[in-house]
């Protein structure tokens, strides 16, 4: 479905749910405890195709929406923003910190490359570090600030390409967030070959969202079962 220029030249509400697969969720919003996670789910859909006056004109006149959760989506509408606009937030630094842990001495782990710092790695062959080098804290830093804005500058440049292809998307503080962590943790190119990439540039957010739990993980690096977890929550709860 391509990017409305103009909400009026959709004469049904209904094209826009069968298109983007609401009515599960919803269902979900109406029976959910947790309404602000479904709402978000739904708003960040409707962002793929709308401009901001355009889900609140949608929301305002869909009669299938009881009003309790008519309020709760007008305020996510607001959390909403372009990732151009965004930048990671302290949250979402103290969450690769945490993630990726500080290692003062460069190590090995046999994937040819060598890691020290807060997950900062670099191959071998090109590194001027050693096995068994230590850096300080200050230096630990200036490696995550540049790693971060690596993985944060490949996140803009992936949703400026999506925008070109007609993919025209916002989302929230946390989404961009979650969306540098595992960036940073897989690198951008790994993150946009995905089945959770595809899934959001496909503008479905509750599947993309799921697919987060298990992206990376394998028998090989199974704590990354918990990172993803935590990056899951982070990109639903808005």
């Amino acid at each position: 479905m391509e990017y409305l220029k103009s909400y009026q030249s959709y004469s049904q509400d209904e094209m826009i749910v069968e298109g983007l697969n609401l009515r599960p969720l919803f269902i979900q919003l109406k029976n959910s405890l947790n309404k602000k996670t479904v709402a978000n789910l739904i708003i960040g859909s409707l962002m793929t195709i709308m401009a901001t006056n355009q889900v609140l004109t949608f929301i305002e006149n869909n009669k299938e929406i009881p009003e309790v959760d008519k309020i709760v989506l007008v305020d996510t509408v607001s959390k909403y923003k372009n990732p151009q606009t965004l930048r990671l937030s302290s949250n979402g630094w103290d969450h690769i910190k945490e993630s990726e842990g500080l290692r003062l001495k460069a190590y090995k782990i046999g994937d040819g490359m060598i890691t020290v710092g807060y997950g900062h790695a670099e191959r071998i062959r090109n590194s001027k570090l050693r096995a068994g080098q230590k850096i300080t804290q200050e230096q630990a830093m200036q490696y995550l600030i540049k790693d971060v804005n690596v993985a944060a500058q490949g996140i803009k440049r992936m949703f400026k390409q999506w925008e070109e292809d007609g993919v025209k998307m916002q989302i929230t503080q946390n989404q961009y967030d979650a969306l540098v962590s595992m960036a940073f943790n897989m690198g951008v190119s790994g993150l946009r070959q995905t089945e959770f990439a595809e899934h959001l540039k496909n503008k479905d957010f509750e599947k993309a969202a799921h697919t987060i739990k298990v992206t990376g993980v394998s028998d090989k690096f199974p704590g990354l079962a918990k990172r993803r977890m935590k990056e899951f929550r982070m990109f639903v709860s808005g």
